[in-house]
């Protein structure tokens, strides 16, 4: 029950942290233009590069050496402040660096460049990842939500035309900052202050590059494709890639908000030696992410041509069509997360998973470089999609002799086989009804009872249990 109270908390707390600029983006795109949410998502893909380097990527690191230790309250307290302290030390370094540059070296957009490096002081003291270690979600979920609402009511009130870009900008900014300072009201009475030596900081900051390199390819994913649309295409063009991908990212975070509780308590396992508990645990819960990743996914790209409009406005109708295409990366990106972040990263296969996430973004960096001069937007979505692919291949491909893989994809194949019936479907309905809203509620609801059908008929384990457990909580 503990794994799955966290989750739900986990998954409220990833959700609320992508919605923030979601639920207002109905709001904001019917007041800025695609040109100005384009400076806007540009500048801060730019800030995010400063983000990631200063923090050496500590998020995932913290989150496992936290729950390695966490039963030893002195390594706990040592693991605490030697990692935070790097952090502290990374995060102001690269804030010198980011405002030297913009002072020195940028002359358009000055203004926003200089309020967006006011995030990297919300990385600087983000001690999220003590919590995701500790496996203690509550704390941090609730006071969080607070934040988030205040902020997303003070845009509504504050942001009135095109003129106040200014202010929506600075908003987001201090809802980051807000959210991890609240943090520190959460602070476990354990985590006392300790002397720490240079050894234990050496060998942290050693474990905690080694794991960083694969996190910068990464990076490669999250930012540069805006940064190459923006440098080969245009603002407008980055506005749709950046819209198209938050749709897509706010429904992985739903669904791999599971991962981040489960890496907690595998890496837990694994410093205990219970491989064998560690691959049965990976091989259940990568047929559960198969089931629900893929009727959404297919799901997704049949709703999309009336969502889309429904969200944004008609103005940015071409989102459509981006998100659609899309929308296979839920199924890709899921899979990658139980395999590559909670398996081979939970049992310190770092080394094997760098491979798959260079190869990854060289692919992505290549397609990016040869189509987004011709396509535009859609350039780096055929990019992602192709990357996210070979990612999860590879790594399937690396872990063949320690996990049943062949057993394992037998199930996505039937989850991926009634994902395409239901899609073909509903997709009509779409078509045949004019009105937006009911004919994304007329999809949803035929194509779960579809799916759902489909998976009775086999009868999948899975959704059994799905179901089962669904039930115990309602009782």
């Amino acid at each position: 029950m503990k794994i799955v109270e966290n989750y739900i908390y986990n998954t409220l707390y990833q959700i609320l942290i992508l919605m923030t600029p979601f639920i207002t983006l109905p709001y904001v795109t019917r007041i800025f233009s695609p040109l100005d949410l384009g400076i806007n998502s540009y500048t801060v893909s730019i800030v995010n590069y400063f983000m990631f380097f200063g923090t050496l990527g500590i998020a995932l690191y913290g989150n496992r050496e936290i729950a390695y230790v966490r039963d030893d309250e002195t390594k706990l307290r040592e693991t605490f402040w030697a990692l935070l302290l790097i952090q502290l030390l990374g995060s102001f370094t690269t804030l010198i660096i980011y405002y030297f540059i913009v002072l020195i070296y940028v002359s358009e957009n000055e203004i926003i460049y200089i309020i967006q490096g006011v995030n990297i002081l919300s990385i600087m003291i983000d001690i999220s990842w003590l919590f995701m270690g500790l496996e203690e979600f509550k704390k941090i979920s609730l006071r969080n939500t607070i934040v988030k609402v205040i902020g997303v009511i003070s845009i509504f009130l504050l942001v009135k035309s095109s003129k106040d870009l200014l202010i929506y900008i600075s908003l987001n900014v201090f809802i980051n900052v807000s959210v991890s300072l609240i943090m520190w009201f959460s602070i476990p009475q354990r985590i006392r202050k300790i002397k720490i030596s240079i050894l234990t900081i050496k060998r942290n900051l050693k474990h905690l590059v080694i794991l960083f390199i694969p996190q910068i390819f990464i990076q490669v994913y999250a930012s540069l494709d805006r940064v190459l649309v923006g440098l080969l295409s245009t603002m407008d063009q980055v506005s749709f890639y950046d819209y198209s991908q938050k749709i897509i990212r706010i429904i992985l975070a739903l669904i791999t908000s599971l991962g981040v509780v489960f890496i907690s308590r595998i890496s837990n396992m694994s410093g205990n030696g219970k491989i064998d508990d560690i691959k049965l645990v990976i091989e259940k819960e990568f047929e559960i992410i198969a089931y629900v990743a893929s009727p959404i996914a297919f799901g997704l790209m049949a709703t999309s041509n009336n969502l889309i409009p429904l969200i944004f406005g008609e103005n940015y109708s071409y989102v459509a069509k981006l998100t659609s295409f899309s929308s296979v990366i839920v199924i890709a990106v899921s899979l990658a997360n139980v395999i590559g972040i909670q398996y081979l990263v939970g049992t310190k296969q770092e080394n094997k998973y760098s491979v798959a996430i260079v190869v990854s973004a060289i692919v992505d960096f290549a397609i990016n470089i040869i189509l987004i001069g011709k396509l535009g937007a859609a350039g780096a979505v055929v990019a992602v999609v192709v990357a996210e692919f070979v990612g999860i291949i590879i790594q399937l491909v690396l872990v063949r002799k320690q996990l049943p893989i062949v057993k394992m994809l037998r199930k996505v194949i039937k989850y991926f086989l009634g994902s395409i019936t239901m899609f073909v479907i509903i997709i009509p309905i779409g078509i045949l009804i004019s009105n937006k809203i009911i004919s994304i509620l007329i999809q949803i609801l035929i194509g779960s009872i579809v799916y759902i059908s489909i998976m009775f008929l086999s009868k999948d384990e899975t959704q059994k249990q799905i179901l089962e457990g669904v039930i115990k909580i309602f009782k």
